[in-house]
Parts: structure tokens; C-alpha cells; sequence
């Protein structure tokens, strides 16, 4: 199997993808209708709410919707571990 192969992979694999909307839509569901949350979505509040409070006090002119990036970004790396995970116990 080829590098570029493997690094796509463990980059954007289905596993990577699944774990990462498994992680971010029940806080979205949430944002979208207060009716919709669920417990589920405890990692995304955790992460949402830390995320804000560390970037709040270092930049404290932006706006709250700013830290949805980096919110995505820490989403992203722990779905490539879980990614990571469910492809080695599997193979």
C-alpha cells in the first residue's frame, strides 16, 4: 500500500469520519434547538466551554463564534485517534 494511500487513510478514513460526526452532531443538534440536546453532546459542551473561556481570556475582543474552529480542529485530532484506535484493534 502506498504512502499517500495510508496517510488518507488515517487522515479522512471512514472511521476517522464516522467518530468525528459521532463527536460533533449531537452538539450541533443542540446549538440548532434547545429541544434536541442530548447527553451526548457532554463532550462537545466540555470542549465548547473551555475552548471559549481560554480564548476569551487571551483574546478577549473576538467574538464567541470565532472559537468554533479551533472547536472543529481539536474534534478532528481526537476522531483521528479514535480512527487511529478502531484501525489497529481491527487489523
Amino acid at each position: 500500500m502506498s504512502l499517500l494511500r495510508t496517510l488518507r487513510r488515517i487522515l479522512a478514513g471512514r472511521a476517522v469520519i464516522g467518530a468525528f460526526v459521532v463527536l460533533v452532531s449531537p452538539f450541533l443538534l443542540g446549538v440548532y434547538d434547545n429541544a434536541l440536546m442530548t447527553p451526548l453532546a457532554l463532550p462537545g459542551y466540555f470542549v465548547m466551554s473551555i475552548g471559549s473561556s481560554i480564548g476569551n481570556t487571551v483574546f478577549p475582543n473576538l467574538a464567541l463564534w470565532v472559537f468554533w474552529v479551533p472547536f472543529f480542529g481539536i474534534f478532528y485530532l481526537i476522531a483521528i485517534g479514535i480512527g487511529g484506535l478502531y484501525r489497529t484493534v481491527r487489523h
